[in-house]
Formats: structure tokens, sequence, C-alpha cells
């Protein structure tokens, strides 16, 4: 009896794989630097690119290359045990590659080694590091990322990783009777930690979940899919989340010190594509290019302009404390000390919209550069050179009174998002100009990734 059971069980395997049926998706990706380019895509979007009516044996899936099987991974984003549509199907490539599912469910998992070792601090974080002992860092409690060794150099290489940094009126009653109240700004690292996890599984990168209760702004969370990749990337997703009502003056993510607390990196410049808006430039009536030129900061590349001064400098500034403020978002901006070959940057995944309405922009995104600082997002203070000079007089309403400064907040509602993706990567090159080659290179693989049945 059970030899024919067995037989009966490998009859009917041989005759279900026989009429089993695969899907596919295709990837393709445009590489030139060499260097893997981080791919991801939620479930609901590969269920919907192999068909909702396919009986997918997830454990089946596979990917690709040139015909040869690439370990990817899925981060249970949503925590709850097991495959479901928020979760993240993550891969590295670097060329056209093809995910497979099959509806056999004769075909076991994949198993592929972990790529990273994790282990607890002494100061309620962890340390991870690459198994080969390329890369290290460090994850706080709050889930933000600090790089320590990259290649052979060891020190504070970028840190906070992921913080973001909130500014507003937490009591505001603004919606009642449009007064706003009290001004407070606080970072991430005081915010209420709701849960940080780090998932073991990492043959791709490593995955950190986070949700931050923005104290002192009630009902406000940063919602954060950290992942670190061997070759020094860091692919932060981020997302506010509001529950109450908020009335802000700021909503940026950054990243702190990258390389400014270094040993030998005296010499690191700050560079990035030339500005499309600045307004001090605006306001003098010259062009961002022209206002680079006046101090002696701009460098030729390919026949392309970049700005580039040492990172230290904050390059006399027309007003303000920063080196740039009030600055159109562009593709890449970065900190490389040719001293060490080694470089920060910070790399959007598509390029940021710039309106001819003055005050329609001002209430997006922009950039700020300051106390050796990469701040990105929402910054609606200004000051009363605005209000001095014809170009920016009427842009927005003054906000020296507390009767006007309500009309400069952006007020969220209930069910708001804002969502940030950036890709923060650690780099090696010989010269300002390699770097600058690679970055312009880099973006353009980082933007390249389209996704298809």
């Amino acid at each position: 009896m059970k030899r024919s059971l067995l037989v009966m069980t490998l009859v009917a395997i041989m005759v279900v794989s026989s009429f089993a049926a695969t899907r596919a998706i295709q990837v393709n990706v445009t590489n030139t630097t060499g260097v893997p380019v981080p791919v991801t895509m939620n479930m609901f979007q590969v269920r919907n690119l192999i068909g909702v009516t396919f009986p997918a044996n997830w454990e089946s899936l596979r990917v690709y290359q040139n015909g040869k099987e690439i370990p990817y991974q899925i981060d249970d984003v949503d925590m709850n045990g097991h495959i479901s549509g928020p979760d993240v199907l993550a891969f590295c490539v670097t060329g056209p590659a093809t995910v497979k599912v099959s509806d056999d469910i004769s075909i076991p998992a994949a198993s592929y080694p972990n790529l990273f070792e994790v282990s607890k601090n002494d100061v309620g974080g962890y340390t991870v590091s690459t198994a080969n002992g390329n890369l290290e860092a460090v994850v706080t409690d709050h889930g933000l990322v600090s790089v320590s060794k990259f290649g052979k150099v060891k020190g504070s290489i970028v840190n906070q990783i992921g913080i973001a940094r909130i500014n507003g009126f937490p009591k505001s009653t603004y919606w009642a009777n449009g007064k706003v109240g009290g001004n407070a700004e606080q970072t991430s690292n005081a915010f209420k930690v709701v849960y940080m996890k780090i998932l073991e599984n990492s043959p791709v990168r490593l995955t950190i979940l986070t949700k931050l209760e923005a104290i002192p702004f009630v009902g406000l969370y940063q919602d954060m899919i950290t992942s670190i990749y061997p070759n020094g990337d860091v692919l932060v997703n981020t997302t506010f989340d509001f529950t109450t009502y908020a009335d802000l003056m700021k909503l940026q993510v950054m990243i702190t010190h990258p390389l400014s607390n270094l040993e030998n990196a005296n010499d690191a410049v700050h560079m990035l594509p030339v500005f499309r808006r600045l307004i001090w430039a605006d306001q003098q009536g010259i062009s961002p290019l022209e206002y680079w030129l006046q101090r002696n900061a701009v460098m030729y590349v390919n026949n392309k302009p970049y700005t580039v001064f040492p990172f230290n400098d904050n390059m006399k500034p027309p007003y303000w404390g920063a080196t740039y403020i009030f600055a159109s978002e562009e593709n890449w901006r970065s900190n490389f000390s040719q001293n060490l070959g080694l470089g920060v940057a910070e790399i959007l995944p598509h390029t940021a919209p710039l309106y001819d309405n003055y005050s329609k922009w001002m209430k997006g995104n922009t950039w700020v550069y300051e106390s050796q600082e990469f701040r990105d997002g929402q910054f609606e203070w200004t000051p009363g050179e605005f209000y001095t000079n014809p170009i920016t007089e009427n842009i927005l309403n003054p906000s020296n009174t507390s009767q006007l400064v309500a009309k400069l907040a952006i007020h969220y509602i209930p069910g708001d998002r804002v969502n940030f993706v950036r890709l923060y990567s650690v780099y090696n090159a010989k010269s300002i100009t390699r770097a600058i080659q690679y970055l312009v290179q880099r973006t353009k693989e980082f933007r390249s990734i389209k996704i298809s049945k």
C-alpha cells in the first residue's frame, strides 16, 4: 500500500508538473558604472503584472540575469509573517533581468546566504556589517543609520541617514479660529518609537522598518523602510502620515555630517549640478550659474557646469546662515574628498518639478545646505529680505507677525501623506571629475528601471 501511494504521489507530481505554467516580468535596467542597480517592487505590483487570476506558488519565484539565477529577497514590511501585497521584492542587477513565477506547487522556496551580520551594541542600537567586512554601520534605536566603515576608510563617514526635521505649531487652532499658537521644532531623535525592527533575511540588502510618532506633533508619524546595500547604497523610503490636523513650516528629511567628522577629509568639496532656481540669484537679476561664477565655484565636466566649493565654506550668502537655501532640488548632490577617494551623495529618483508660479514652488520641496547637512523638503520661513526686494516682495505673505505667519504654514488634514524616496550613496572615485561623472551615470542608472510584463 505504501509503495502504491508513493507511486501515485510521484505520478500526480509529474502530471501537475507537465501542465505547470510560468509567468514572467521583464525588468530593463541600463548600467554603465558596473555597480549593481537596486530594483524594488511591492507584491501588489508583482501580482498585477503576472495576473490576479494566476494561481502563483510564491515559493517558486526566481530572478534571472543573462539566464543565471540571482539572489532576491521579499521584505515583510507589514510584519504579518507571510507574503502580502505591501511586502517588497528586492534584487540588484547590472542589466536586464526576468522575474519568473510558476503555479507548480512542488517547487520549493529558494535560499540564499545572508550578506549582513547584525549584533546589539551597548547604546541601545545595533552594529551591522557585511560578511566580507567591506561596510560597517550603526543603526540607532530610532532606526537611523550611520556608516562607520567603507572599504579602507574607518570613522564617521555619514550620520543619521533618514532623520527628519519638523517645525510647526503643535497646539495650533488654525482650523477653528485662524491662530497657530507657539512654535516648536524637533528631529527624529526625540520622536517616540512605535517600533523599530531589523529584518533577518539579507541576501540582497539589510532592511530596517521604523515607525516614529513625531512628538510634540501628536498624530504625525514618520514611517521608514531603510535598506543598506553592500555596495554603500542606502535606500530610504520615508512616509509622513497625518492622522490629525497639523500646521507646519518645515518637513524635511536629512543626512548629517557627510565626511565632515572624518579625519583626513579636510579637502572635501560640496558639489552638485547648477541650480535651476536660486532665490538669491533671482533677487540680483542674474542666473544661478552667474551667482556661483561670482564665487569662483564652478567647474566644467564634459562641457557642463557644476557647482563645486569647499564643504565647510558658507560661500558668503547674501543673507541667512545657510550656504544655500530656497534652492531647487536637483538630480544629485555630494560631498567628496579626493584625499580619501571617498564621497557621500544624495540621489533623487526623479527630476523635481520647477513651477513658474513662485508661490507654488515655495510651497513644495527645496534644498538646504546648512551646518554641513543635506536638508531636503518643505521650508516655509521667509526672511525680511523677501519683502524689501522687488523680485520677491509679492511672492508670499510676510511672516514677521503672529497674525500673518499662519498664512505661510502648510495646513495638513487627517489622511494626508507625504513621501520621500532618496538614495544615499557612499562611493569611491579618484578625482572630483571622476566623482561627478560617476554620479551623473549613477543617477541615470537609478532612474532607468522599467518594469513590464
